[in-house]
């Protein structure tokens, strides 16, 4: 996600291309003022101040909270950006790099360190991030003095950068540009003597001393006081026709840079690190990425803008490293090409690669040359390529990694991906007109999801509507409805420059096993594999698969995209599974996909013991052979494997539902029910659990069908579909008692008794909890008499009866305590908690509520975090303890809005009643 947070011009933050909604004028001056003072603590009567001065209204202080809130709210989903609270006020967190302010001081920072045309460039960079007067509609005075001061800073750096330009012998560009500035200026000295400066190099001698007579004049009739010593200085050589010259010019060097693409867009991110690469001398820069991502668009397009910081000549060469057909450039041809262009006369270009190279690096060591390198097959071809000169840099296109270069010569990657949406739709633009774009936005939306953003297949596309100018563009994207199809649309008219061709030459490099490995995983259900799933697809050892997946990651068939997981896009996948459908017979094919689902069922399975292990277990089929094994330790282990595979395990279940695979169909579910419950994914839970009562269903199985209803029925609950889950509940109950499995039936009871209490009929919730706590005796299941213990205290909570409430919990505890369930211990503190505070004992309360946060926040449910967190503030304001309240209220509404959760407005309510912040 790129974002851009400007200052430099009214307020706005703009979010992958596309301005945000971040509210009126006033809440913008606390964003203004929070950025301004990034990474530092502003109190809370300072940020009044700042924005408001004395026309303060009398609740600035409880508006400003307000603010503050809808700021997160607004920014919640942008990387790195984080308002912390610190003692009385508040810290944004940002990266510096992302606030248009801070870039320009920085820039400012290496200009003035920095000489000549990379000088020149780093000024001209700061001063273009300027689009007006800075928070013009923010009026507060301290804003105000801000403004004065940055728009000082401006000045003067526009005056550093004549001089910088007058040293670069650049007087003919300055000269209209001074005329304005000291017009604008006209007691500015520095401002005069670069004038008279510029005229007189532009052969304007008696113009130039006639600007200097008016400007003296002036100084001295309406200040008092003569010019200054430089001016003088200038005057007097001025006069003497002695003033110093610029530096020479340089001799012309070497222009062989291809024409750049008239429809490049976007790539801001990759653009500011080959900004960075030249700033910091790096020397090599590699971009990489998978065939049509724009790679050679991406150098070319840099190369032209950035011609003016590299005056000795640009140096280009297409090493046709992964053509479809002919063979890699040798680099004793490429430098032959490159000593001629470097002067160098044919019949004293010496023979072999390395006297060639030594002779190349000796022209280049004392020159400012850009060479780009495209289309690189691998490091030892571009090694004798690159230049030795400090002053120098080589930008090398690959889908090879190259990550030698990386590791031995300091190279800087530029890793390209997809293009993002924004950036895919102004590529359309580019082509086909804004018009024809902005009429059809759903259209368009399609045709952008189905070529995967990739600039090769938009290009694709867009040639083929730029051929057709009648044909709607809903036409054009209905072509790439069908996924197997959709590389034939892309083919380009059969040109080698077609999607699936440009992937070929990739494919055709790779060894036996990772060619198997990348058309497999073009069967692989989730948005992303980690090792594991790949070797277990593939069927080999974990180490081996790391190293297919280490070819597959260097020639860009995939891309570790996180640490450890692996993915492709869209239409690279559908290259695989094309081949895999091409190349690998079905038997092998089911037989691959039936390893990856026990996988993540076996797997699951054991993480999914250490999140609930309370709960009845179901009985696993044994793995198929070569499927691996994570080892899950504990808790925590357990929820992060949930949280990097939900996704998966989602398009695992309906894998195998398309392959009639039901064992796995309705077991999976189950795998994932737990955590889907506790952080919130209600509705994914409920549609995975349907999805696992068809299969239950097709296999007859009662067991099945049990485990399935009473899952669903708990998910109804929650869903607060509470007709739905007691038909539910009751068929499970139904099949539980058919089967003869008393814990089934005594667990089921228990679901029974919170459904009929969510309907507020609590004498029968009361007696299905009490079967429950019998069967449970029954049985001996001392986890689930407790369970039903402190929902039996629940109950009594809920009528008033709060004595008889504590008594149930409190039994409950030692029960907790001996089989160490943290779940059960944090419902049964959340419930103590409601028993001591009906009791008015409100310090007790809070001191259960505070310890069940702890526990639900540790347990990774932050619903239930956040209900513990406002009963508190209840307990706490109950006690009179309102500052504090507000405090535990403000902690709830952070957890509760990622959830977008409706029980966010009451909390709210209960701070605007209270009328005091949590500062």
């Amino acid at each position: 996600m790129g974002v851009e947070f400007a200052l430099l011009g009214d307020v706005r933050v703009r979010v992958d291309g596309r301005d945000l909604d971040i509210g009126h004028a006033r809440q913008r001056a606390v964003l203004a003022v929070l950025l301004i003072e990034a990474d530092r603590t502003v109190t809370a009567d300072q940020l009044v101040d700042r924005v408001w001065g004395e026309r303060a209204p009398g609740r600035a202080r409880h508006v400003l909270y307000s603010y503050v809130s809808r700021l997160r709210a607004a920014l919640r989903d942008v990387a790195g950006f984080d308002i912390a609270r610190r003692g009385g006020g508040y810290e944004l967190r940002v990266d510096h790099d992302t606030v248009d302010l801070h870039r320009f001081r920085g820039l400012l920072d290496r200009a003035r360190a920095a000489d000549g045309r990379h000088a020149l460039d780093l000024y001209d960079r700061a001063l273009r991030l300027w689009r007006g007067t800075p928070f013009e509609q923010q009026d507060s005075p301290w804003l105000a003095s801000v403004r004065d001061r940055l728009v000082a800073e401006r000045f003067t750096a526009e005056v550093q950068r004549h001089e910088v330009a007058l040293d670069l012998g650049m007087h003919a560009e300055l000269l209209a540009e001074l005329s304005t500035a000291t017009e604008a200026n006209p007691f500015d000295e520095r401002l005069a003597a670069q004038h008279v400066l510029t005229l007189y190099r532009c052969g304007r001698r008696a113009e130039a001393l006639t600007r200097y007579r008016a400007f003296r004049d002036r100084l001295v009739a309406e200040v008092g006081v003569e010019p200054g010593e430089r001016l003088r200085l200038l005057h007097q050589q001025v006069l003497a026709s002695e003033v110093p010259q610029p530096p020479a010019a340089r001799r012309e060097g070497p222009r062989q840079l291809p024409a750049t693409s008239p429809w490049f867009v976007s790539r801001t991110r990759e653009l500011a690190l080959l900004d960075d690469a030249r700033d910091a001398a790096a020397g090599i820069v590699v971009v990489t990425g998978t065939g049509g991502s724009g790679k050679t668009s991406l150098a070319l397009h840099w190369a032209h803008r950035e011609a003016g910081s590299f005056p000795d000549g640009q140096l280009y060469a297409d090493l046709r490293g992964f053509d479809r057909v002919g063979r890699p450039a040798c680099p004793v041809e490429v430098l032959q090409d490159f000593l001629e262009a470097l002067g160098v006369p044919a019949e004293q270009v010496p023979s072999g690669v390395d006297a060639r190279a030594a002779r190349y690096r000796g022209l280049l060591a004392d020159r400012r040359v850009l060479v780009v390198l495209d289309n690189a097959y691998d490091a030892e071809q571009v090694r004798p390529l690159l230049p030795g000169g400090a002053n120098c840099l080589a930008v090398i296109t690959s889908r090879d990694r190259l990550s030698c270069l990386v590791t031995r010569e300091g190279a800087v990657p530029v890793p390209l991906s997809v293009l993002d949406e924004p950036g895919a739709v102004a590529l359309l633009a580019r082509r086909l007109g804004p018009d024809r774009v902005a009429a059809e936005p759903e259209a368009v939306a399609r045709l952008v999801a189905h070529s995967a953003r990739l600039p090769l297949a938009l290009a694709v596309m867009a040639g083929r509507a730029v051929g057709n100018p009648a044909f709607p563009l809903a036409a054009l994207a209905g072509e790439l409805r069908d996924e197997r199809a959709r590389l034939d649309v892309l083919e380009a008219d059969g040109s080698t420059s077609g999607v699936r061709a440009v992937f070929s030459w990739s494919y055709r490099t790779l060894s036996p096993d990772a060619a198997r490995l990348f058309r497999l995983l073009g069967l692989h259900p989730g948005p992303d594999a980690d090792l594991f799933a790949a070797a277990s697809l593939a069927g080999v050892e974990v180490s081996r698969g790391r190293v297919l997946l280490g070819e597959l990651t260097r020639a860009h068939l995939v891309d570790e995209h996180r640490p450890g997981r692996f993915r492709s896009h869209d239409l690279l996948r559908a290259y695989a599974a094309e081949l895999a459908e091409a190349e690998d017979d079905a038997e092998d094919r089911r037989t691959a996909l039936l390893r990856c689902l026990d996988f993540y069922l076996h797997t699951g399975f054991a993480a999914e013991r250490h999140l609930a292990p309370h709960w009845p277990p179901i009985t696993l089929a044994a793995a198929q052979d070569h499927v691996a094994h994570v080892p899950i330790a504990d808790y925590d282990r357990a929820v992060e494997w949930f949280t990097a595979e939900h996704d998966t395990l989602l398009a695992a279940t309906a894998a195998a539902t398309r392959a009639r695979l039901d064992v796995h169909a309705w077991q999976l579910p189950w795998v994932l029910s737990t955590y889907l419950s506790r952080r919130g994914h209600w509705v994914h839970r409920a549609e995975t659990q349907r999805t696992a009562l068809q299969a239950a269903d097709r296999l007859d199985d009662d067991a099945a069908r049990a485990s399935c209803h009473h899952l669903l029925g708990r998910a109804e609950i929650l869903l607060g579909h509470q007709d739905e889950a007691l038909d539910h509940l009751h068929h499970a109950l139904d099949l539980y008692v058919r089967i003869g499995d008393t814990t089934g039936t005594a667990v089921t009871h228990f679901s029974l008794s919170s459904a009929y209490d969510l309907r507020q009929r609590h004498p029968i919730a009361l007696r299905h909890a009490r079967t429950a706590l019998r069967l449970c005796r029954e049985a001996g299941d001392h986890v689930w008499e407790a369970f039903t213990l402190t929902a039996i205290g629940w109950y009594h909570g809920k009528a008033g009866r709060y004595a008889e409430a504590l008594a149930h919990c409190s039994e409950a505890e030692p029960l907790l305590d001996r089989i160490g369930d943290r779940d059960g211990r944090a419902h049964n503190l959340h419930c103590l908690g409601g028993a001591h505070q009906g009791l008015g004992q409100h310090a007790e309360a809070a001191r259960c509520y505070r310890d069940a946060v702890v526990l639900f926040r540790e347990l990774g449910n932050p619903y239930l975090e956040a209900k513990s967190l406002d009963h508190l503030g209840d307990a706490l304001r109950a006690a009179g303890d309102r500052p504090a309240a507000c405090r535990a209220w403000t902690r709830a509404l952070d957890v509760l809005r990622p959830l977008d959760h409706p029980d966010a407005g009451g909390i709210e309510s209960k701070l605007l009643d209270t009328g005091v912040t949590a500062d």
